[in-house]
């Protein structure tokens, strides 16, 4: 199967940095590589592979995981601009390479 690269730079991994007054009082890492709910563990290269419905279905199921673990977390509004799990990025990601 021949890769297509679409600009797209895709990531399952999630920091959550908690505050109390502007200091940080805990920080966990998240990787929805690993396996959680009904989903198997991943590499690298299935992440990379796998198709956009594929991949979007996982984030979507990875968000509400750890949804269902950190209490008021939404995990679109606590993601910094910029920072989505899916996002255009040419540097990282050139389209025709």
């Amino acid at each position: 199967m021949a890769y297509v690269n679409t600009g797209m730079q895709r990531s399952l991994t999630f920091t959550l940095t908690k505050k109390v007054n502007g200091t940080t009082v805990s920080t966990t890492n998240y990787d929805g590589r690993l396996a959680f709910g009904s989903y198997a563990q991943i590499s690298d290269t299935e992440l990379a592979s796998m198709d956009e419905a594929q991949y979007l279905a996982r984030l979507e199921a990875f968000k509400a995981y750890v949804e269902g673990i950190e209490a008021d977390l939404d995990v679109d509004q606590a993601t910094i601009a910029g920072a989505q799990a899916y996002r255009q990025n040419l540097t990282a990601c050139p389209i025709g390479q």
